[in-house]
């Protein structure tokens, strides 16, 4: 009887553990649910547009199927979106956040800046690097000619804040290029048309939001690339994307305009930010998830990305390729540049200044 008793009281426990925490024995199902993916981007901006590609594979391969909505939550740089998803989101894998350039932005902080990028269960990331868009009118042919343009450098930004911006002053800075900048573009399709009316004759777009309207671009004739940011090496070198590798990296262009630039803190700083561009667009989770659902979106949201008709269906809407990085991998990433960025003072300094100036 007593055995009988035990017994019992096993299975009660068992089912009252498998209620309350459907993952507990890796059983996590979202069958009659539905998934939203808060896109940190404003609509047809790179994470809105891939987001919507990918998600009928997302649900694909999250067990029990459920509906997948894809919404805009744009702002202050994409912050706005990864406050939300840290603070506010339900940690019950029914909100995942699909967000861009967190982890630079995450290190600094600030009075806007409500979340650890290190705290997030990653679930996965797609590497990005971004070009440097110049107006025809600026008559540059080479990356040198930024030190005399035929009119002024306008540089367009969505806020001091933003870690495409920070990157691509940087980039000037270390060249000896005269700039203005102007902020509150609140994403690339925003930059895109202020650069086609002559508002600005600076503005950043990422790669592979680049590569979908490449066509366009140069048939209108109103601008085009002239540098790309470019990716890290295993050994902290750098390499062209491999899907621009026509257009030299910023590097390449200091190399020949102002060698003496790579051994200074802007360059230490540059370095940091292309680090985490390895992981700028973070498929993420709030922290107080579940371990075990954050495992099951993780595995389904690698095999919806690595899924062959996934990168058709990219491919044959963006133009354009891509390269997804699995939720450990994005974590060493994350850690990596969170201890480089603590390790030298300089990075932390200068970010900080970038953001109260202009």
């Amino acid at each position: 009887m007593q055995h009988y008793r035990l017994s019992v009281l096993a299975t009660v426990v068992i089912i009252a553990i498998g209620w309350t925490s459907p993952s507990a024995f890796g059983q996590t199902t979202f069958e009659g649910k539905t998934i939203r993916i808060a896109v940190s981007s404003t609509a047809a901006g790179p994470v809105d547009l891939l987001a919507r590609q990918v998600a009928p594979f997302i649900a694909k391969y999250v067990p029990g199927k459920p509906a997948i909505i894809v919404e805009n939550r744009p702002g202050a740089g994409g912050m706005l979106g990864a406050n939300y998803i840290y603070n506010l989101a339900k940690p019950d894998g029914l909100v995942v956040g699909f967000l861009f350039g967190i982890v630079t932005q995450g290190l600094i902080g600030g009075d806007n800046i409500r979340f650890d990028p290190a705290k997030f269960h990653w679930l996965g990331a797609v590497s990005q690097t971004q070009v440097l868009l110049a107006r025809k009118d600026l008559n540059i042919s080479a990356p040198r000619d930024l030190l005399k343009p035929a009119k002024p450098l306008v540089l367009a930004s969505p806020g001091v804040n933003s870690t495409a911006d920070m990157g691509n002053r940087l980039f000037l800075d270390m060249i000896g290029a005269s700039y203005k900048l102007v902020t509150g573009y609140p994403g690339q399709p925003e930059t895109m048309m202020a650069l086609g009316r002559g508002e600005v004759s600076l503005g950043n777009a990422g790669h592979s939001f680049y590569l979908s309207r490449r066509q366009t671009i140069r048939q209108e004739g109103l601008y085009d690339a002239i540098v790309q940011r470019g990716e890290l090496n295993p050994d902290r070198t750098f390499r062209r994307n491999r899907l621009i590798a026509e257009i030299p990296t910023m590097v390449e262009a200091i190399t020949e305009i102002k060698p003496a630039s790579l051994q200074s803190a802007d360059f230490a700083t540059y370095r940091s930010i292309v680090g985490a561009f390895t992981v700028h667009f973070g498929l993420v989770l709030p922290p107080a998830t579940d371990i075990g659902i954050a495992r099951t979106l993780r595995k389904a949201i690698s095999d919806a990305f690595n899924d062959p008709e996934a990168r058709k269906a990219v491919s044959d809407m963006l133009k354009t390729d891509y390269d997804f990085v699995n939720g450990e991998s994005a974590e060493r990433v994350v850690e990596r540049v969170r201890s480089e960025y603590y390790g030298d003072t300089r990075i932390a300094e200068r970010l900080k200044k970038l953001m109260t100036s202009k």
